[in-house]
């Protein structure tokens, strides 16, 4: 179950389905403002997890998970690649003479 805040939802929706992948968990729904029905679930049983994208939207308890904030460094060798490839296509000069959309063909 996951649980988020109508005001922030769906970037909190999208940060809890991405932790509920990667935890491999089977989102059963999500619960726009309503924790006392996202805690009814859990009580019940209907969710044996309730996720939610913020500490301060919950009061900590057993069963509730917070999806970490996305970390917003870049990979090691993203920068890099990219840097590469744009070298790559800059070094192949084309002659003045040929049409400039030519030059986003050559290989």
């Amino acid at each position: 179950m996951i649980y988020v805040r109508p005001e922030n939802y769906s970037a909190s929706a999208a940060r809890c389905l991405d932790y509920c992948t990667n935890r491999r968990y089977n989102v059963v729904g999500i619960i726009p403002g309503d924790w006392t029905a996202a805690m009814r679930m859990l009580e019940l049983g209907s969710a044996s997890v309730v996720v939610v994208s913020s500490v301060e939207q919950v009061e900590p308890r057993p069963g509730v998970e917070i999806a970490p904030k996305p970390s917003s460094r870049r990979k090691a060798g993203a920068r890099s690649a990219a840097n590469s490839a744009r070298s790559r296509w800059s070094d192949n000069a084309s002659p003045a003479t040929e049409p400039a959309a030519a030059r986003h063909y050559r290989y």
